[in-house]
């Protein structure tokens, strides 16, 4: 997994320059992690439990030949059947019990409410735009997959229906983490 917009925040027991704080973390970080902004928030404010809604991207690659540099940021699925995709992305919205699509135990809650389920292509490119309250672990990956496994006429509409009717009855294709990236939280 990815992560484009991805919030963290910390109690300072002093007052900071935040744009020294910003240089200097990023100095420290690895190269692919970057501190992009800072700011100052409430004592009560939480970067995960404040959080309204969360946005995830999948990217599927649907070129015949998958170019080498993009392997590791896309799932390849050539002759994707984008109109397929689209017809079945509505089953997904809501609020519902998305055991099925989670690695979790069932003694959790597994109500989410998901706002949209997008698809956009671009070139050789789908994007599966997703916004929930809150995700289960895996559950983007398996609602993808479970989306492609439609697309390629292997299971139906009411078979995906049926999934949410008795959680953890089937076994779903999941998603490879490669295409999957967290784009921003919203408070």
């Amino acid at each position: 997994m990815h992560a484009l917009g991805q919030v963290v925040d910390f109690f300072a027991t002093k007052s900071l320059n935040l744009s020294v704080v910003k240089r200097a973390l990023n100095a420290l970080l690895p190269a692919q992690i970057r501190v992009m902004s800072a700011c100052l928030v409430s004592d009560d404010f939480h970067s995960r439990y404040s959080c309204i809604f969360r946005d995830y991207v999948y990217i599927i690659n649907t070129a015949e030949v998958c170019m080498p540099f993009l392997k590791n940021y896309v799932w390849h699925v050539p002759k994707l059947n984008i109109s397929r995709l689209d017809e079945v992305k509505g089953i997904f919205v809501g609020y519902k019990n998305f055991a099925s699509f989670s690695k979790t135990s069932m003694d959790k809650n597994t109500n989410r409410f998901v706002e949209y389920v997008r698809v956009k292509q671009k070139g050789f490119l789908v994007m599966i735009f997703i916004r929930a309250n809150a995700f289960l672990r895996g559950m983007v990956r398996l609602i993808v997959g479970t989306m492609v496994s439609y697309s390629r006429g292997l299971i139906t509409k009411d078979q995906i229906e049926q999934v949410f009717e008795k959680p953890k009855s089937s076994h779903l294709l999941k998603a490879p983490a490669c295409g999957l990236y967290f784009k921003r939280a919203i408070y």
